[in-house]
């Protein structure tokens, strides 16, 4: 990254993050293909989003460097570092169900 656009990334470091997930279902869609879901019709499937949903969120990940696209749907190196913060994300939802449970 060139000095000039690391001056314009916020000063809180979880805004930061958020510029490159956007949105719920950027880190979903994010999620799954980080666990391995690479077809299309996959993650559609286990999304359920709508084709028109999942189009602008490919279209978000790729144009944030997280995706690659091309038979399948792969992590980029800058993707795969966001897997221990969506498995974070994971556990702490988890955590969550199971106290909302008891």
């Amino acid at each position: 990254m060139n000095d000039m656009a690391y001056k314009k990334l916020p000063k809180c470091p979880v805004e930061t993050t958020m510029l490159f997930l956007k949105n719920r279902d950027s880190i979903i869609l994010l999620g799954y293909i980080l666990l391995g879901v690479l077809e299309k019709c996959e993650l559609i499937k286990m999304t359920a989003m709508s084709e028109k949903t999942y189009q602008k969120t490919l279209d978000t990940l790729l144009k944030n460097g997280l995706i690659t696209c091309g038979r399948n749907v792969l992590p980029t190196e800058l993707g795969k570092s966001f897997k221990p913060v969506i498995l974070a994300m994971a556990d702490w939802g988890e955590k969550y169900k199971t106290q909302q449970k008891n």
